[in-house]
């Protein structure tokens, strides 16, 4: 090799081994624990929609962040997302009966061990995880969607719609929305 090739080699060599070394020591941030409150008997497509000025205020148990979902399957929030790396033994889901009582649902993952005894009739939840969706009344969203049921319940295409479906099915009071978009000074129009 040429000399100056060489040098040139040694430095993005030297160079990229510290941006990789710096990026290994790097702190990844960490999200708070949580609680989803799901209607018993519910079934089909679940949102959860953040920085909401006029949602839901924070609602927390202990350290854990408590997301109780409404009847309807959307929740919409002032909370902002809870991104960062979780433990799975922190993230709990549950039934909840008009009598206030907690059944605790499983997270239902192609990682995990399909249990032989489970006829496919166990209620689980599927997370499909943090995006943004949008334009909804004028504004992009942050949502986390998710399905719960048993297998065929959800796979079954009736209990599965999208978060614009949601909004429109569901009736969700476009107030909640108000404020929400950082270019807009109000919500006027509809998806």
């Amino acid at each position: 090799m040429k000399p100056i090739f060489k040098a040139h080699f040694l430095k993005i060599l030297f160079f990229g081994s510290m941006i990789s070394l710096l990026s290994a020591c790097t702190e990844v941030k960490k999200s708070e624990p949580v609680i989803y409150l799901i209607p018993e008997n519910y079934v089909g497509s679940l949102y959860i929609i953040f920085n909401a000025p006029n949602g839901h205020p924070p609602k927390y148990e202990d350290s854990s962040r408590v997301y109780e979902i409404p009847p309807s399957g959307i929740l919409v929030t002032q909370m902002d997302a809870n991104e960062g790396w979780i433990e799975n033994n922190q993230i709990q889901y549950f039934e909840v009966s008009n009598a206030n009582e907690r059944t605790p649902i499983s997270e239902d993952s192609s990682l995990k061990d399909k249990d032989t005894t489970d006829d496919g009739e166990t209620r689980t939840v599927y997370v499909g995880g943090l995006g943004e969706s949008g334009p909804i009344y004028g504004c992009t969203v942050i949502n986390q969607n998710f399905t719960v049921g048993t297998d065929t319940e959800q796979t079954d295409r009736k209990n599965l719609f999208s978060i614009y479906d949601a909004i429109k099915r569901k009736n969700i009071d476009e107030k909640l929305f108000k404020g929400m978009c950082k270019n807009s000074k109000d919500v006027t129009s509809h998806q």
